[in-house]
């Protein structure tokens, strides 16, 4: 390393291993999750009330908050947009 200078402070060498576990202890605890099934399904999106085709197996994200409706469909986070899944389809893989 070249000698520091009043200008540039010395910097200590980075371990890219401590960075990448203290990266991975702040990560999420929640499972990743899908549209079960194969193929393509149509779901409301609850935002422009329209049914959108979605493929199955699609990872999604759902809105724990949320409580299932008259259909027992729950909110999702599907890529680009919130989808109404009924919730017997919204299946549980896992940390992956």
């Amino acid at each position: 390393m070249n000698e520091p200078t009043q200008d540039m402070p010395e910097v200590e060498e980075l371990d890219v291993d401590e960075i990448m576990s203290e990266l991975l202890s702040n990560a999420s605890s929640i499972p990743n999750y899908v549209i079960s099934g194969s193929g393509l399904g149509l779901f409301l999106d609850p935002e422009s009330n329209q049914f959108i085709r979605c493929s199955r197996g699609t990872e999604i994200v759902p809105i724990f908050d949320s409580i299932p409706d008259s259909s027992d469909r729950i909110l999702v986070r599907s890529p680009y947009r919130f989808l109404l899944i009924p919730k017997n389809e919204v299946q549980e893989i896992g940390w992956n």
